[in-house]
């Protein structure tokens, strides 16, 4: 039987034999022809030819036909809303097919005549390639069938009840029969990828290596016209076909022409990821994949997921098909290629330099891990790129970290990828163990000390197992930078960075840098920090952010200077991108004979100077240390006023810490013409008096400014710590880090190039005690009291001829009686003006005592006129004013 369409050549082929079972041929044009051709033999050769057709056998052929409209014919044109494209027809052929750009349709391959009997002795060409990649990009062509029912390629002759109806690749397809063969390119000289044949079973994939893939179906001439079930409708096959697009720099595909192997240096990229080939590969396939870091580094890989995929439409592989093989250093042990002369590269190789401890080395190769089984896997970390909360740190125990500056993976493909394959996908990265400094004896595993080094150069560790994407929580790194006893350490940070939640601000109040978290315990930080007098720590800036624009600079007070580099908690993602320190630093001369004892200050009451004068006495502006005496509380006073931020022109500014404060208590800007500014050393202000303090500040402030005769210079302190409560409450910042009980001595530092020279002044005072144990009753406990600032003085400076209180009561009449309270050179000064106020007076009396006795002598003569001519008055002349007397 053969069965010819409208406007196709006639095939050659022919269906022969008995059939049975349904038989459905789909024509692909509106008109077919069948054609039935029976063979008889002549008399003289029927010996000859017992196969020939006799006349006692039967002939018999029985069919139904029906006309279908195109639309309903789905299952080879698709539905409406979903067409397939059955590709371009070749001219000249009878069932080649072009196919292009499937990434944008619905490209399927179909058998000719598809879902029905196909023509016999035929072979069909179908190219399917994509033209439009984008850049980077290399595309992948597979074609796959998840239906079982969708492929059925006839492989031989044979009675359907001894059939296997099972696909099968490779040599168990017969050459004479059926098959489809996939060439990896776009004609018949590449690689076969496979040879499929009989069906029943769902088509995992083949995938091409490239942008091209060639099918070519191939169908015998003769076959026995049968269905092999009554379930299954549909002969021939449909493949469908995707394209994948993958980095053209990754490990997924095998370059045309190249072996399957791949080398990843540290000096090209610092992590990056490693993957089984997504296109099918042949049997006796190794791929290698070598990580090669350097000197001072290692490897570190692990899985995101792995898995054995088992083809069940294949027959079942042999034992171990599928190798991984992970070997602790270079297995293919190839020249690396020439060193790179860079600055960059030198520095790194120069272990000298950066006091790298050269380690014994290794062995040259160690096998780590063999995987071939589908119940032994290597470890994996699936929930590092668990989005939000859900990520998690991968650990050293579940991944793999190399001893040695190299890495390799094989993996080995005994029987191809056709039965059975890998999936896998793995992250590598170089990781970085030098460090710059010397290790800190007793410190922790990134404490580092550095002392003169021909670098100067200091860097935080990146590390990536410091850090939170490593495992670990928390991080705290010390610097330790030392000088000889007459040298001083010039820091510069040149780039930090301490996370999104940090900022580094400036603060003009008192010429500091802070971090924007006030310090709080669970935030990071970068600290500097010093001890001007042993166990005394003097807190010098907080940092989180520093540009390459801003760089930060500090020259220390003494011969050792303390960086710790803190980040108290991290997240799985953080690493040495989101917190990270650049520095570099100097050693200086210092001031000669600055000794700390000559800075020290102790006693009930003194005075110092500080700042630079003219002659550059740079002992002067080094710090000093007050300590209070028999359990007293410092009053500190200086002339100036309590800095804000946009209060304060002068050039300098005197900062008062408490021993162990992160920040100063008081931040003074001098100046001579004013008052003095009062600070209290540390507690004097207890929790308690809280409410009390905020009033009372009030109080004083509105006294001050409405002219009262409160001491100006109380009501700058009381306004400064006032000011700086309302900046804290309306900037949010968290409470400072919890820290120990911060002592009652005074730390006074002169910040600043002005050249003037302040005078500071303090006196150990106490809190009036209210009523105390086994006092007797009605004895004054604070008989020596300050009203002004609740404070009681020492006996012995009260009246000592010194201005101890704000107002001058210990020195004034109540306290030590009129002359007591009066200088001798007041005193004189005010003798002399009395004696001149007196003699003034006396000449005034006797000035008038003569003035009175002339013009008693005048109204005598005048008196002695008028008698002598007889006259007298009459009573007119008093009423009446003469004409010449005025009003």
């Amino acid at each position: 039987m053969q069965i010819e369409e409208l406007s196709r050549p006639l095939n050659s082929g022919y269906w022969c034999g008995t059939a049975w079972g349904h038989n459905v041929f789909y024509s692909e044009t509106s008109a077919i022809t069948v054609m039935l051709r029976v063979f008889n033999l002549t008399e003289d050769n029927a010996n000859n030819n017992p196969g020939a057709f006799s006349s006692q056998d039967d002939v018999m052929l029985g069919l139904s036909y029906r006309f279908l409209r195109k639309e309903r014919a789905v299952l080879r044109y698709g539905a409406p809303y979903s067409p397939t494209y059955r590709g371009e027809d070749v001219p000249n052929t009878f069932c080649d097919k072009e196919f292009e750009n499937c990434d944008k349709k619905n490209c399927k391959v179909q058998s000719p005549n598809f879902p029905g009997m196909y023509p016999r002795n035929l072979t069909c060409h179908f190219h399917i390639g994509q033209t439009r990649v984008p850049d980077g990009k290399v595309a992948l062509i597979r074609v796959r069938q998840r239906n079982p029912h969708l492929i059925y390629i006839k492989d031989r002759n044979a009675p359907h009840l001894s059939r296997e109806r099972k696909l099968q690749v490779g040599t168990g397809c017969h050459v004479l029969h059926d098959y489809l063969v996939a060439y990896d390119g776009n004609n018949t000289r590449e690689a076969v990828l496979a040879t499929l044949c009989k069906g029943g079973a769902p088509l995992s994939g083949i995938t091409s290596s490239g942008p091209d893939l060639l099918l070519v179906f191939h169908a015998s001439p003769f076959d026995f016209p049968f269905q092999d079930s009554p379930r299954r409708r549909t002969f021939g096959f449909e493949l469908d076909v995707e394209v994948e697009f993958v980095d053209r720099e990754s490990t997924a595909y095998i370059r045309e022409g190249a072996a399957c192997n791949y080398t990843v240096s540290s000096r090209g990229q610092r992590s990056g990821y490693v993957q089984s080939p997504v296109h099918s590969l042949l049997p006796n396939t190794t791929c290698w994949w070598r990580l090669l870091a350097g000197s001072t580094e290692v490897v570190w890989l692990y899985f995101l997921h792995y898995r054995h995929v088992h083809h069940p439409e294949m027959p079942a592989p042999a034992h171990c098909s599928n190798t991984l093989t992970i070997t602790d250093g270079d297995a293919l042990s190839e020249p690396l290629p020439p060193p790179d002369l860079s600055a960059a590269s030198l520095d790194a190789a120069d272990n000298v330099t950066l006091n790298v401890t050269q380690e014994e080395a290794p062995p040259a190769t160690k096998v780590i891990g063999n995987f071939c089984r589908p119940d032994q896997l290597p470890r994996v970390c699936s929930g590092v790129h668990a989005p939000g909360p859900h990520a998690a740190p991968c650990l050293p125990g579940e991944s793999y970290v190399s001893a040695s500056p190299a890495l390799t993976l094989s993996l080995r493909y005994a029987a191809g990828t056709a039965p059975a394959h890998v999936e896998f996908l793995a992250r590598y990265e170089f990781v970085d163990k030098r460090q710059w400094g010397t290790p800190t004896p007793g410190g922790g595993p990134c404490d580092r000390t550095f002392t003169e080094q021909p670098d100067r150069l200091f860097v935080s560790p990146r590390d990536v197992f410091l850090f939170g994407r490593g495992g670990a929580r928390k991080l705290r790194c010390v610097y330790t930078f030392r000088a000889a006893p007459q040298q001083r350490v010039a820091l510069r940070i040149l780039r930090a960075r301490m996370g999104s939640s940090c900022g580094t601000r400036y603060r003009h109040a008192s010429h500091r840098y802070e971090c924007s978290h006030a310090g709080a315990g669970d935030q990071p930080a970068i600290w500097l920090s010093e001890e001007p007098w042993e166990g005394v720590p003097l807190v010098r800036a907080c940092l989180c952010n520093v540009s390459h624009e801003r760089p930060f600079l500090l020259v220390s007070y003494t011969r050792q200077l303390r960086l710790t580099f803190s980040v108290p908690v991290m997240t799985p993602a953080a690493d040495y991108n989101d917190f990270f320190l650049e520095g570099e630093y100097s050693l200086v001369p210092a001031a000669p004979q600055c000794r700390r004892a000559k800075r020290r200050m102790a006693g009930r009451h003194g005075n110092f100077t500080v700042g630079v004068a003219a002659r550059r006495d740079l002992c002067s502006a080094l710090p000093r240390l007050v300590t209070a005496a028999d359990g007293s509380f410092l009053f500190l006073r200086v002339r100036g006023f309590a800095a804000s931020e946009d209060n304060c022109q002068a050039a300098s500014r005197i900062n008062v810490y408490a021993v162990g404060g992160l920040a100063p208590l008081a931040s003074i800007c001098p100046d001579q013409r004013l008052d003095y500014t009062h600070v209290f050393s540390s507690g004097w202000h207890g929790a308690n008096q809280t409410q009390r303090q905020q009033l009372s500040a009030a109080d004083l402030w509105s006294t001050a400014v409405g002219g009262g005769s409160l001491h100006l210079g109380q009501s700058h302190y009381y306004y400064h710590r006032q000011q700086q409560q309302a900046e804290r409450q309306q900037r949010g910042r968290p409470h400072q880090r919890p820290r120990q009980q911060e002592s009652r001595d005074l730390v006074v530092e002169f910040v600043g190039n002005s050249s003037e020279r302040v005078m500071v002044s303090w006196v150990g005072v106490w809190r009036p005690m209210q009523t105390a144990p086994l006092s007797p009753v009605g004895v004054d406990l604070c008989p020596h009291r300050c009203p002004q600032i609740e404070a009681c003085l020492p006996a012995d400076l009260w009246c000592d001829g010194s201005v101890h209180c704000p107002s001058g009561l210990d020195e004034g009449a109540a306290a030590c009686g009129l002359l007591a309270a009066l200088p001798w050179v007041y005193l004189g000064a005010g003798g002399v003006l009395a004696a001149s106020l007196l003699a003034l007076l006396a000449a005034v009396v006797v000035h008038r005592r003569r003035l009175h006795a002339l013009k008693r002598e005048e109204e005598a003569a005048a008196a002695a006129a008028n008698n002598s001519h007889g006259l007298k008055s009459t009573t007119q002349d008093f009423l009446l004013p003469p004409d010449k007397d005025s009003w």
